[in-house]
């Protein structure tokens, strides 16, 4: 008797990593990822002792190696929240996967936080939060100040409006996201930018926020029927972008 021969999927294999952010664990991007994995994706996250080390010995002893594990798939993306962000960043300046796809940042601090400046200051802060807070300011030691503010990737970057935080209210700029304000999100070259109606720490697990993400993966853009418009989309004024 003659058996069929078994049929050889064509379909291209994709993997969307996740990758969280400071003093967080990867149970933040849950949602997420069970969005994710409902719609069919195949889904690694990711986790790093964020609390423990600087944020280059995170990049380059962590991320960058679990990164690197990733094989067998035809497309990679990548979802990042607030300092996982940064760290990515910072890691495709030096390498990236030949078969990276999209990326989306959420709540990124890539010009560094304002309200890291000034908490960093305090000692209980800085010991339960680590050397990767303090380095996460806008101050002249600040970890992205090193770091080229040109995405030459597919980069879609979501920042939020509205802050949990009334102490951060008094001294960080408006539009902001309890930590980070809106133009410190952004960098040239990004594909596409949206501001939605939450706090930081809900940038990557909101349904709204979840739709959002899940419409630049499959689309390359985001819904802004949906955002919020701003203004505040222009280059930090007065601020010299270092080049790494």
């Amino acid at each position: 008797m003659n058996l069929p021969a078994p049929e050889i999927s064509t379909t291209p294999r994709t993997l969307t990593v996740l990758i969280h952010g400071l003093a967080e664990t990867p149970m933040i991007m849950a949602p997420l990822d069970l969005a994710l994995r409902t719609d069919g994706h195949e889904v690694e996250n990711l986790s790093y002792p964020s609390t423990f080390e600087p944020p280059q010995i995170l990049a380059d002893e962590f991320l960058r190696p679990a990164l690197e594990r990733v094989s067998g798939f035809d497309r990679v993306n990548i979802v990042t929240h607030s300092l996982g962000g940064v760290l990515l960043h910072y890691v495709l300046q030096k390498w990236r996967p030949e078969n990276l796809g999209r990326v989306v940042m959420t709540a990124p601090g890539l010009c560094g936080s304002e309200a890291l400046e000034v908490y960093r200051h305090n000692f209980l802060f800085r010991m339960i939060s680590g050397p990767s807070a303090y380095q996460s300011g806008t101050g002249i030691d600040g970890f992205t100040r090193f770091l080229p503010k040109v995405a030459d990737y597919d980069l879609g970057i979501i920042a939020g409006c509205v802050s949990s935080d009334p102490i951060a209210n008094l001294f960080i700029p408006w539009p902001h996201d309890g930590k980070i304000s809106v133009p410190r999100t952004r960098l040239e070259g990004m594909a596409d930018h949206i501001v939605l109606p939450l706090p930081h720490d809900f940038l990557s697990n909101h349904p709204l926020a979840i739709f959002q993400i899940r419409q630049f993966l499959q689309n390359g853009r985001f819904a802004h029927a949906l955002s919020i418009p701003m203004v505040a989309n222009d280059a930090i004024p007065g601020r010299k972008l270092v080049e790494a």
